[in-house]
């Protein structure tokens, strides 16, 4: 007969979740006590959600590289808005690019501005709504939305 395999990390997460939920939580009088219960649910919650998702960082900075690059390419006074941009990793030069030059683009009518509205913008918005929803789990709980924590 064949060894069992081991759990999962998944599994053992859920193991986790289910006994903090049940058997803790339930057994808890301290208010403060529960409510670090509950952010704990959502800090194991979080971290099954990055273990099932694939890692998208690399692809998100790659994405603003590429819609960066083609404004510039298109609109090369943007080279002007971009000097001194170098961050400490590629996602932070990344994020430091998109920043100076949806800065840029506020208030101004220019076709540049309006390309860097129309074509950067909607990426930086897709990108944070997905980010929001990978750790709203974790983020509710520790911002005053636990679960069955008040009695």
């Amino acid at each position: 007969m064949p060894e069992p395999k081991r759990p999962t990390v998944d599994e053992v997460l859920a193991g986790a979740l289910h006994t903090i939920e049940n058997q803790l939580l339930p057994n808890l009088e301290d208010t403060w006590a529960r409510a670090a219960a509950s952010q704990l649910m959502g800090t194991l919650e979080y971290a099954r959600a990055i273990i099932a998702s694939d890692e998208h960082v690399d692809v998100q900075v790659e994405e603003v590289e590429a819609v960066v690059a083609n404004l510039v390419r298109d609109h090369p006074g943007l080279e002007a808005v971009l000097e001194g941009s170098a961050g400490e990793t590629r996602g932070f030069t990344a994020m430091e690019q998109a920043s100076r030059l949806l800065s840029h683009a506020v208030g101004n009518e220019s076709a540049e501005a309006e390309a860097i509205r129309a074509e950067l913008r909607p990426v930086i918005v897709q990108q944070a709504a997905d980010n929001l929803a990978e750790t709203s789990t974790m983020l509710m709980r520790f911002g005053g939305t636990p679960r069955r924590v008040e009695r």
